[in-house]
């Protein structure tokens, strides 16, 4: 019987073919397969597990940070045997890594049309239920956006259909020129295609420059890899774990538009080598060869199953109930909680006057004695009249 690893790494959902679909995920994959072979194992979370606090990593049960793996039993950390000056060197090269690749692939994933809406939107959706699916995966989408957007990177190289809907005030803007006393004039017609053709170049043009920005930022890369197989000699360490973990995101998924793919194999071919050789040590073979357990039992993630929770009765076994005391006073605190709810939703609707509790008896009962003193008084009347 084997023993179940320790450590556990909860990871983002997976996007084929890769274990996980976002960087961070891959480098504590990464770092258990060369610290503590054999002892780790990974699980695919939803977006919605640990409140969307994706990854985190688990040992015995209990959560650890990542920078206290150190601290584990036969954890071997792969940056012990570099010197002060070698650790000094790698931290600022993992932070070039971190604020300048990473830019790079998200803006592949995230913004290049159509890599979005073909490739890592799908992974976001496919295991979301209603009504999550819904707001989520716009939501994690929004945060790569705003970062995008300050570095200058968002919609360069083109924008994706839904993503055109918002620039539209832009484009309006172009066809409008400023006249004499702050009014606006439109431009000069330019023939039927002039839309399409302004848009065309300003995807070739955010393309160039996406290019520039690109070799920009590997170049520094390649120079510094050298030709050692990795950055600190002959074993790797958490810098080519921290690199691996950001360009596999784009060599190894299939990509709709791989415009950085095509730059990497054609210009950098000593960092696409570095890539393949990390891989290879770390996880030979396909993403199915890594260590998976199965996914832990999440809560109710759709209302449909959080209803059916709320409403549904424990079993019964051997003819007699098998709710417990401790069932039965959660079943309990539930039901209070749901009449203390309702108790101050009304407290709240009467309280705000949204609602009104008007009592018209008594004038009702005032209106009903005035009509019958009138008709007495008629009656009065007519037996007056009659008797004159």
């Amino acid at each position: 019987m084997t023993t179940p690893p320790s450590i556990i790494v909860h990871a983002t959902p997976s996007i084929s073919p890769l274990p996980a679909s976002e960087a961070e995920s891959i480098y504590l994959a990464s770092l258990l397969a060369l610290a503590c072979p054999g002892r780790w194992a990974i699980t695919n979370v939803t977006w919605a597990d640990n409140g969307g606090r994706l990854p985190y990593v688990t040992h015995l049960g209990n959560l650890i940070h990542p920078r206290h793996l150190v601290s584990l039993p036969e954890f071997e950390d792969p940056d012990e045997r570099l010197s002060k000056g070698e650790r000094a060197e790698s931290m600022a090269w993992s932070a070039f890594v971190e604020q300048k690749v990473i830019d790079l692939v998200n803006h592949t994933l995230y913004s290049l049309p159509p890599n979005y809406a073909e490739t890592t939107g799908k992974s976001h959706v496919e295991n979301l239920k209603f009504p999550q699916n819904q707001y989520i995966p716009s939501r994690l989408r929004s945060l790569y956006q705003e970062r995008l957007q300050h570095v200058g990177l968002w919609g360069m190289g083109g924008l994706s259909p839904g993503d055109e809907v918002e620039n539209s005030r832009g484009v309006m803007d172009d066809a409008f020129v400023m006249g004499p006393a702050g009014t606006m004039a439109p431009k000069a017609w330019s023939g039927w295609r002039s839309g399409s053709e302004a848009a065309a170049r300003r995807k070739k043009f955010g393309e160039e420059e996406l290019i520039k920005i690109a070799k920009g930022v590997f170049e520094p890369l390649e120079r510094r890899l050298g030709s050692t197989p990795y950055f600190f000699g002959d074993r790797p360490t958490a810098l080519d774990l921290r690199l691996f973990a950001q360009l596999t995101l784009i060599l190894s998924i299939q990509l709709v538009n791989p415009l950085l793919p095509n730059l990497l194999n054609s210009s950098f071919s000593t960092l696409v080598s570095h890539h393949d050789r990390v891989r290879s040590v770390l996880f030979p073979g396909e993403s199915g060869s890594l260590p998976y357990v199965p996914q832990p039992e999440r809560v109710a993630t759709s209302w449909s199953e959080w209803f059916a929770s709320a409403w549904s009765t424990e079993p019964k076994r051997d003819g007699r109930s098998a709710s417990s005391k401790r069932a039965k006073d959660f079943r309990r605190a539930r039901w209070m909680w749901f009449a203390g709810a309702g108790g101050a939703m009304m407290t709240y609707l009467l309280a705000s006057g949204l609602v009104k509790l008007e009592s018209g008896g008594n004038e009702e009962l005032e209106d009903d004695e005035e009509e019958v003193e009138e008709d007495e008084e008629i009656l009065v009347v007519e037996a007056d009249f009659e008797e004159m």
